[in-house]
């Protein structure tokens, strides 16, 4: 137990003394932030508010003022959800590092059986995500401030936490996997650069997950990140939507939403967030598992 939590402390210190790791974390969310900004932010907002001005008497400032906080959090919440893969992408880029240095075969050698060595660097991995995400999630906060927005609840701030707790261990594990059977840092960047430029489309925040072809929405559940935004999007959005959504608007909300990405069908039935925390679960329990074995079973010569 005692080199299990020396594994964690050493992989947290590097991680957090190397601040161009800490940088790239959040480059996705840079551009992200970057995009709806300049680009999308303005055309989603008008997208919703052409829909709300179909209503007799609708439209008006407060709308707009709504509309408005749904983006920003819309946007936000995806945020907080792909962050968990590039915080933990970067944050193995040091394993990377120590294998190539031959670091890793002397980790290999402790006495220390290897299910404790997987632990130490998903579980480092996660707290490293989960800290980073709680503080993503306080930046938000406080920028909501700035657009008219209160600060969450005390309940929502803590399901909140408990999402990132939970989003954080699927890519911990996720990454640990990749990080095992990639061996260059070339390599390694390689693979960033395409989780990078996928993260954002998978995770439904360039475009709602109603806006693609049947085909491509299909291909896009595959993955774990749509799950994971539809659960923030389905707790961070709850209050404004229930503000925009009155009144004759409200026979549309489950079609907006479903439309969005708020809500998640598969096999044409709505998930809950209960359901999609299962499924997020069971893939950080299958990448847990199939490092194990690689760990195990790989031959010393590949690692």
């Amino acid at each position: 137990m005692r080199q299990f939590f020396a594994i964690c402390y050493r992989n947290l210190k590097i991680y957090l003394k190397d601040k161009t790791s800490i940088v790239f974390s959040f480059l996705s969310m840079l551009i992200i932030i970057g995009l709806m900004v300049f680009f999308l932010g303005d055309s989603t907002v008008n997208s919703i508010m052409d829909v709300v001005k179909m209503v007799p008497g609708r439209g008006n400032a407060d709308d707009l003022q709504n509309v408005k906080s749904l983006v920003f959090l819309w946007t936000s919440a995806g945020i907080l959800a792909i962050n968990a893969a590039t915080i933990t992408l970067a944050f193995y880029s040091n394993m990377i590092k120590d294998r190539n240095a031959n670091i890793l075969n002397s980790i290999l050698v402790m006495p220390i059986n290897r299910s404790g060595i997987v632990a130490g660097y998903i579980v480092s991995a996660w707290i490293a995500s989960v800290l980073m995400n709680v503080v993503t999630l306080f930046i938000i906060e406080l920028v909501g401030l700035t657009k008219g927005l209160s600060f969450f609840s005390l309940m929502v701030n803590l399901k909140l936490i408990v999402l990132i707790m939970v989003n954080s261990l699927v890519y911990a594990s996720v990454m640990y996997f990749f990080a095992s059977i990639i061996k260059t840092t070339s390599a390694w960047s390689g693979f960033g650069t395409i989780v990078g430029t996928l993260v954002g489309f998978l995770g439904g925040i360039y475009f709602p997950v109603g806006e693609l072809s049947d085909l491509i929405a299909k291909i896009v559940k595959v993955f774990p990140f749509i799950y994971g935004t539809s659960m923030f999007r389905n707790i961070m959005l709850s209050d404004v939507s229930d503000s925009l959504f009155s009144g004759d608007l409200a026979v549309v909300r489950e079609s907006f939403d479903l439309r969005m990405g708020n809500v998640i069908e598969v096999f044409e039935k709505s998930l809950s967030i209960w359901q999609e925390m299962v499924i997020l679960v069971a893939v950080a329990l299958l990448f847990a598992l199939l490092s194990l074995l690689y760990v195990r079973f790989a031959k010393k010569s590949d690692r």
